[in-house]
């Protein structure tokens, strides 16, 4: 079992590290590169062709800003939940077209993972089985449950959100669903010879797990104190589903990490409601 001392050492070494990088010339475009891949992956938000990098980075270093992107989504979100707010509507009311909004930009992507999750899992088979049900097209009576389960849940929470605290809600739920993810690739495994995940999960170290760290900090000012319990709640979240995947399924995939990021920002949400 690590140490205190070990963990200081290691949190010194990715410490050094990323101060290194980040004095490096050559820095500030390799970030613009990463942020530009991950932005496009996770939003239906263009960005300019020519920001698109010629070299594509390395999945890893690139899941770890993924925080960043979704706390800027979260952003746009809050903003559109206030702006609904102005107008007079119900808190109910604002979060449902806060969701919508959220969904159209992005959240998509994970709610198909969380569908597609819920689909194998409620199968109850394992292994390759389980990985059939997962990519079937077709959504099942859990895929679908689970969808109503999760814009339900998040809608009701977030209404439930003082009104001064909602932008600050939907900015670090979303940052920490994101380093969810992160704390999935770091636990698990690749279940498969080949697939989309698979340079983002084999290659994923404690190094990019601390930049995703990082990179969820900046959003602390937002909430000095409600932040670190929902990324501590969101990697607890990431821990448990690779876990649990790793036995069932043999790892953790794209489908899993959405899955993750999805129950995250429940998590989140929560502690905002409580």
């Amino acid at each position: 079992m690590a140490s205190i001392e070990d963990f200081k050492g290691k949190f010194r070494e990715c410490s050094e590290r990323l101060e290194a990088e980040l004095t490096a010339s050559s820095m500030r475009r390799e970030l613009a590169a990463r942020f530009v891949v991950i932005w496009t992956l996770l939003t239906r938000i263009p960005l300019p062709r020519k920001w698109w990098p010629e070299t594509m980075p390395e999945g890893n270093r690139t899941l770890a800003l993924a925080p960043v992107a979704g706390g800027l989504m979260g952003l746009l979100t809050g903003l559109v939940v206030t702006a609904a707010g102005w107008l007079g509507l119900a808190p109910l009311p604002c979060a449902w077209i806060g969701a919508a909004f959220y969904f159209v930009i992005g959240w998509a992507l994970h709610l198909d993972g969380w569908g597609d999750v819920w689909d194998g899992v409620g199968s109850g088979r394992s292994g390759d089985k389980l990985r059939e049900v997962m990519k079937d097209s077709r959504l099942g009576s859990f895929g679908g449950a689970s969808l109503v389960l999760a814009f339900g849940l998040w809608t009701a929470l977030l209404s439930s959100v003082a009104p001064g605290d909602r932008l600050a809600a939907c900015v670090t739920a979303a940052a920490a669903a994101r380093f969810g993810e992160n704390a999935a690739a770091y636990f698990g495994l690749y279940p498969w010879e080949s697939g989309m995940a698979k340079g983002w999960v084999d290659g994923f170290t404690l190094y990019d797990l601390f930049t995703a760290l990082v990179s969820l900090v900046v959003f602390l000012p937002f909430a000095p104190l409600r932040l670190p319990l929902c990324a501590a709640a969101a990697g607890l979240a990431g821990f448990a589903a690779a876990r649990y995947m790793n036995e069932r399924l043999g790892g953790v995939n794209g489908d899993v990490m959405g899955a993750v990021a999805v129950a995250s920002e429940i998590i989140s949400m929560a502690v905002w409601a409580i």
